[in-house]
């Protein structure tokens, strides 16, 4: 299949999704939760790196009905893409942009009613008369945006003032998977605040990925998970990837690569910007076109990262520096034509997978994926069949 995907992308690397491993985890996440419990995927930054579109679209197909992105541009372009159900936007509302939530149907976050107060109560309906929807996010902890516990009671009085409709009424946990107690008391202190609204049928939500895994929150109406449907852990320590792993999580995304050149380096050779690798041998030095303009970051440079080939399973250092466009590999011999190489796994293996490099960069493990550019095509597949392409520089997702 590879040789299929370069041809097709016109491409020598690309991501590769597999919506087979996503089915998996939304399967898996289900399970989490309680018979009546609803899931809401949350599908912002292009799912997670993955490519929003493509990725909604499968989610859809397996029969969610609702989905959360982080800003209204981003429900625009789901509703362009003919996405159907509700979309939630989980940024906070703010005026400027109640044209555009109306236009697609959109249901925004409040966390007051200020801006709310600022819009023409004339614009506060939908096009076929429907009354404008919200949902309140509530501050249990996490101290960003969301009201605090005790003001809840008169935000929902000025909105209904409004006569605007709340749909739901949530918040989102701090903790990261080994913070049970913490996770657990923002769950009791908004349960606590949101109570009342029970006996109005106002849906509640509170369990994202990390609820989902803690089975916090997870007999509410909703879960809302996100980077877990695509196989990514919320966390990059040893105990928390170990605990994703041992519920059968199965990460979605790889990025494989072919090189662009390769060559057999005298020693004494030097590699790279400001040459800060030289060869001590003969070596077998490849070029391949990914550098940070992808997102594959500058700091995996001089063996810090590394690639696997994906034919003999080997480790291949990255030497030199990773510049804007391509990295430079030492390789044990000679590659065979048709050799590939793996700068970022389907797994939790060591230098390659996610979670390594998140550990290895101290950085969040969303970062990884999140950040790998448009630059890269994306390609979705289901056992040994192309489902679809998303072409390089297709900034639909």
């Amino acid at each position: 299949m590879e040789k299929e995907i370069f041809t097709a992308t016109s491409s020598a690397n690309y991501i590769r999704v597999n919506l087979d491993a996503i089915t998996k985890n939304v399967n898996i996440l289900r399970s989490l939760a309680k018979g009546h419990t609803g899931l809401i995927g949350v599908v912002k930054g292009g799912c997670y790196g993955l490519g929003g579109i493509p990725v909604t679209k499968h989610l859809a197909s397996l029969g969610v009905k609702e989905f959360a992105v982080a800003t209204v541009a981003e429900g625009q372009s789901l509703r362009r893409a003919g996405i159907q159900g509700k979309i939630h936007v989980i940024g906070n509302f703010t005026f400027v942009e109640i044209d555009k939530i109306i236009e697609n149907d959109l249901i925004p976050t409040v966390s007051w009613a200020d801006d709310l107060k600022d819009v023409d109560k004339g614009k506060l309906f939908k096009p076929n008369g429907g009354k404008f929807r919200v949902n309140i996010k509530v501050d249990s902890g996490m101290s960003r945006f969301g009201v605090q516990c005790e003001d809840l009671h008169s935000l929902v009085q000025t909105i209904d003032s409004l006569d605007v409709q709340i749909n739901s009424i949530y918040t989102h946990f701090a903790g990261g998977i080994m913070d049970r107690e913490g996770n657990q008391a923002q769950l009791d202190r908004f349960l606590d605040c949101s109570e009342d609204y029970v006996a109005r049928t106002i849906p509640r939500h509170a369990a994202a990925s990390t609820g989902c895994f803690q089975q916090i929150g997870t007999d509410l109406d909703y879960i809302r998970p996100g980077g877990s449907m695509y196989g990514l852990c919320v966390a990059n320590d040893l105990p928390s990837t170990k605990m994703f792993q041992d519920l059968g999580f199965k990460p979605a995304m790889s990025l494989v690569a072919q090189p662009t050149f390769y060559k057999l380096l005298p020693a004494g050779r030097r590699i790279g910007y400001d040459g800060l690798y030289t060869t001590k041998e003969p070596e077998w030095i490849a070029n391949i076109a990914c550098g940070w303009s992808d997102g594959y970051r500058r700091k995996l440079s001089l063996g810090v990262g590394a690639v696997k080939n994906n034919r003999t399973g080997e480790l291949c250092p990255i030497v030199g520096r990773v510049s804007m466009d391509s990295c430079t590999v030492r390789l044990p011999r000679k590659p065979e034509a048709s050799d590939t190489y793996s700068l970022l796994t389907d797994d939790f293996a060591e230098k390659t997978s996610y979670t390594s490099m998140a550990r290895i960069l101290n950085a969040a493990t969303y970062e990884i994926t999140g950040t790998l550019s448009t630059r890269l095509p994306r390609v979705y597949t289901s056992g040994d069949n192309i489902v679809d392409i998303m072409q390089a520089v297709d900034y639909s997702n």
